[in-house]
């Protein structure tokens, strides 16, 4: 799998987060999976481009129905002027590298 596509909530922009469904877990390396408290983060990390800037993160399992990467992506957001209902993408372009792609 080159990327996963994930839609963009309220919850996500009230949060600052991006949600991605936990049966995509398989997409991230299993040492980049921590749990959800700050004490549960997960031994490597990797890093997910947005806008050229690269943030290093963890991936959380928030719950048994999604995960989440512990960075913030607030700028991210912001920048594309995310919205309810919209469509984004993840690429993995490396190993544990990965880039955003707003879909609108």
């Amino acid at each position: 799998m080159k990327y996963i596509d994930f839609s963009i909530t309220q919850s996500s922009i009230d949060n600052r987060r991006l949600y991605f469904d936990a049966v995509h877990q398989s997409f991230f390396p299993s040492d980049a999976l921590g749990g959800r408290a700050a004490a549960a983060k997960a031994q490597g990390q990797i890093c997910i481009e947005a806008n050229e800037e690269c943030f290093d993160t963890d991936i959380r399992l928030s719950s048994s129905v999604r995960i989440s990467p512990r960075t913030s992506f607030k700028r991210w957001l912001a920048s594309v002027r995310a919205h309810d209902g919209a469509k984004a993408r993840l690429h993995r372009v490396a190993d544990r590298q990965y880039k955003l792609e707003y879909l609108g």
